[in-house]
Order: C-alpha cells, then sequence, then structure tokens
C-alpha cells in the first residue's frame, strides 16, 4: 500500500478508484449546482466577474472532492482541501464588499481573521474530535454571523443566508456520524456530506445577488 494512501471514510475499505464509490459520485451535486448557477446568471442582467469566479470556483470544489475520493491520497487531498479554502475565501471576502458594504482592506482584514481562525482550528485540535468535522466550525461560524447580520437589518440577503444555516447543520452532522455509523450503514454518511455542501456553496453563490445594504 502507498505511503500517500489515506483511508478517512466508512465506505473505503480497500485503496484503488472504485474504493469510496457512493462518496465519489456524490460530488455530482458540485456539478448540477454549477450547472444550475451558469444557467442563472446567464439569464441575469449585471452579472459581475466575482460572480462568475465564484462559480467557477464551486465547481473546482467538486473537481477536487472527486479526485480526492477516486484516489484517496495525501495530495489530492491537500488538492480538495484547497480548492474549499480558495472558495470560501473569496465567498467571504465578496459578501463583506459586496452585501455589507465595507471597503476592499477592511473586507481582506476580515479575511486575514476568518483565516488564523481556521489555522489555529486545525493546528490546535486533533482530526479525531467530531470526525474531522471540527475544521469546518470556523465556516458554519461565518454562515451564522452572516445569517444574524443579515436578519438583524432585514437584508434581502437573510432568507438565503439563514437557509444555509439550515442545511449545513445536518451537514456537519452526517459528515460527523460517518465511521460511527458504518455497522448500521456500511457505505456511510459522508456521500450526503457531499450533496449537503454543494446545496450551501450555490446558496453561498446566490447570496452576492442579493447586492449592497443601505445600513452599515
Amino acid at each position: 500500500m502507498s505511503a500517500d494512501y489515506i483511508d478517512l471514510y466508512c465506505e473505503r475499505t480497500a485503496p484503488g478508484l472504485l474504493g469510496e464509490p457512493l462518496n465519489t459520485l456524490g460530488n455530482v451535486a458540485f456539478v448540477v449546482a454549477t450547472l444550475w448557477l451558469v444557467r442563472r446568471l446567464l439569464r441575469e442582467s449585471d452579472v459581475k466577474r466575482d460572480d462568475w469566479l465564484l462559480v467557477v470556483l464551486a465547481g473546482l470544489v467538486g473537481i477536487g472532492s472527486i479526485a480526492f475520493h477516486l484516489f484517496a491520497t495525501r495530495t489530492t487531498a491537500l488538492l480538495d482541501q484547497a480548492f474549499i479554502g480558495l472558495f470560501v475565501i473569496v465567498f467571504v471576502q465578496r459578501w463583506l464588499v459586496r452585501v455589507v458594504g465595507i471597503g476592499t482592506i477592511a473586507s481582506f482584514a476580515g479575511v486575514v481573521v476568518f483565516v488564523a481562525v481556521t489555522i489555529g482550528t486545525r493546528l490546535m485540535v486533533p482530526r479525531e474530535i467530531l470526525n474531522g468535522s471540527v475544521f469546518y466550525l470556523p465556516i458554519f461560524l461565518v454562515i451564522a454571523s452572516m445569517a444574524l447580520w443579515a436578519a438583524r437589518r432585514r437584508h434581502p440577503s437573510a432568507r438565503i443566508s439563514i437557509g444555509m444555516v439550515a442545511v449545513f447543520i445536518p451537514a456537519l452532522v452526517v459528515r460527523t456520524i460517518d465511521l460511527a455509523a458504518c455497522d448500521v450503514l456500511p457505505v456511510g454518511t459522508h456521500w450526503l456530506w457531499h450533496v449537503s455542501a454543494a446545496i450551501v456553496v450555490a446558496m453561498a453563490c446566490r447570496t452576492l445577488r442579493t447586492g449592497r445594504t443601505a445600513a452599515r
């Protein structure tokens, strides 16, 4: 067995391209989400370049995850995490600028804080805790903060932001219980995480289309 091989999920019991068929197929949800986003943008006016950038990144998140669950190596795991991180960083920065309406420098400062918290979490918390889902808690806190901000200001993005929170919570649950569910469900639950995450990613992209608020 290659030293680069990673076995993290219930469904994978051996190395090879077919080791995680359901986890791999679950990423089709990202393909569907990306195509849906493209279709929506093509029908709309005043589409920004960052709208298209996020759609491309959404597709890359799916590609990175497919590669990881096909090959299950440290190299593809890094690719998977890199695309996820890049999508989140770009989304947070553009959300602060386009929805909240703050300046570029302040928005990048917010991104730096988010990245620092995320790196700190990865360094200080063992992966075994919550089956690695603890690494996604900073993202959840960001989404929850966005929803709270939008709801308090009755911003047009409030509904979709709250929806992101509602989807992300069960998504974290199914990701966390994957290994624990092996005895009951041999294929695990990680594939449900992919489907849910694709929905959250699509909703995140649509959040930017709500525009800026008059209240700052």
